[in-house]
């Protein structure tokens, strides 16, 4: 009996399989030409250390393209018309940014999680650099951030979503992730983290590639690899045009 108490004892005291998120993707390559119109993106995983994990925590994605630069002017009245104003850089914003999750993230992790890891929009580290030393072109940076954000959004570059998580079998999970016709091409991050009342359990982290195939990939390394020649190209390409279209004219 005494025994018995003793192997109990030290099963009570051995620690639990810690909680575990682990991420898969059916294709790390998403290939993009001219006829491009945006793409489903599926993401798998799997839950460990967890018997049921359906309803008991919460999972946000995120998919982070490389960063960008953008720029963003204001529109300034000029007597009775309305002009765009001085050119603002706006930069370490990435070209794609999409995150889901379970529910509304502030539902799922504190504010201090949600800035730590950057889940969400508002949380990105974005810079804008003005041409003025102005103090009031500083003082607008927060408004010139907003409405980049609000834009981006639009264009469907930002987005926010709480119905593409699904539990499947037992651990395993799906995420449908929907990549717009205008992604920009280059090197992606994907993150997972599991939260259960508002603690962060585990993450796990993915590469994926966008790139550029058929005439499309080839302008594209010839303007990359070679500007120069690839600027003479198209203005050559400009003049042909403009001498065929004033021949078509005066016919």
């Amino acid at each position: 009996m005494r025994a018995l108490v003793v192997i109990l004892a030290v099963i009570a005291l051995s620690p639990a399989k810690a909680a575990n998120i682990e991420l898969g993707l059916a294709d790390d390559r998403v290939e993009v030409d001219t006829g491009f119109a945006g793409a489903k993106l599926t993401l798998f995983g799997a839950i460990t250390g967890i018997d049921d994990p359906a309803g008991n925590v919460d999972i946000v994605s995120v998919i982070r393209g490389p960063d960008a630069r953008f720029q963003i002017r204001e529109i300034e009245k000029a007597n009775l018309i309305w002009v765009p104003g001085k050119t603002h850089l706006v930069e370490g914003a990435p070209g794609l940014y999409l995150t889901n999750s379970t529910k509304p993230v502030t539902d799922i992790a504190p504010l201090p999680l949600q800035d730590q890891y950057r889940l969400g929009a508002d949380f990105l580290d974005i810079e804008i650099h003005t041409q003025s030393d102005h103090k009031d072109e500083i003082d607008k940076t927060v408004l010139y951030r907003e409405a980049f954000l609000t834009e981006a959004k639009a264009l469907g570059l930002y987005e926010a979503r709480i119905d593409g998580i699904a539990f499947s079998k037992g651990a395993l999970f799906t995420i449908n992730a929907r990549l717009p016709a205008n992604t920009p091409v280059g090197e992606y991050t994907v993150s997972v983290y599991l939260f259960r009342n508002g603690e962060l359990l585990s993450s796990d982290q993915a590469e994926l590639g966008v790139n550029r195939v058929g005439l499309e990939r080839r302008i594209y390394d010839f303007a990359f690899e070679r500007p120069i020649s690839y600027g003479i190209f198209c203005v050559i390409i400009s003049l042909l045009a403009g001498w065929l279209a004033s021949v078509a004219f005066r016919k």
